[in-house]
């Protein structure tokens, strides 16, 4: 990124995961912006509007010396929020006004009316009206998270449910089935783990890639870039 990015943490098993603010810099370089499993609310003082999910990395053109300021919400927790399946706003960027649902235009209209205090006013209200994760999700995302190499079967098995019924939760939930679900999730942490300064190789196998070609292959497939040129442009 070329500008000035702050981040403030919700605590853990609430609706939202964070809030940040992001300032562009001079330059209207475009900022990388990649799938993470999570859904945000940008504000830019005029449009209240939704990001992702994203299945694949997307640039954010912002003018020189703008500023967006974001919720982010715990993964699988936004459609429960929104009343609306993921699925069909996967790869989208889209007001939340045009949505079609009354509560949410609502929202969009009161917004502005509380200045520098908008998002933090927003903020309260979905954690006081939104739950935390669902068990299920909850338990999808751990398992993922945490150990990645499994199947869809002998996930929904271990989970106590059809492959169907998980399938269904996860398109409502994340926006994409348990399958890329797991290939974003590990992406994030071999990205987590090479910022902790673990060389490339001994990072893509500590998040649980076989080997350096499938790394390689993972990252074109989800960002356009090579591993070397997604580290520096994502790795401080």
């Amino acid at each position: 990124m070329s500008g000035r990015y702050r981040q403030q943490d919700f605590a853990r098993g609430q609706a939202l995961q964070c809030r940040w603010d992001y300032t562009q810099g001079a330059a209207a370089a475009p900022a990388l912006v990649l799938p993470d499993a999570c859904v945000d609310l940008l504000w830019d003082g005029s449009t209240l509007s939704l990001a992702g999910p994203d299945r694949q990395a997307q640039y954010a053109q912002l003018a020189p010396g703008s500023r967006l300021q974001g919720l982010r919400f715990a993964p699988g927790v936004a459609s429960q929020w929104l009343g609306l399946p993921l699925h069909a706003l996967t790869d989208q960027r889209v007001a939340l006004r045009e949505l079609g649902v009354p509560r949410l235009a609502q929202l969009s209209e009161r917004i502005a009316d509380h200045g520098p205090a908008a998002m933090g006013w927003l903020a309260a209200r979905i954690l006081s009206e939104t739950p935390g994760q669902a068990k299920l999700l909850s338990a999808v995302h751990l398992r993922l998270s945490t150990a990645p190499s499994t199947t869809v079967a002998r996930l929904a098995d271990e989970l106590g449910v059809t492959e169907r019924t998980l399938l269904r939760h996860c398109d409502d939930a994340y926006g994409y089935g348990p399958k890329l679900l797991a290939r974003i999730l590990r992406l994030q942490r071999f990205l987590d783990l090479r910022r902790s300064r673990a060389t490339m190789l001994v990072a893509a196998l500590d998040a649980g890639y076989y080997d350096a070609a499938q790394l390689a292959g993972d990252t074109r497939r989800l960002t356009g870039l090579t591993p070397t040129q997604l580290v520096a442009q994502s790795v401080a």
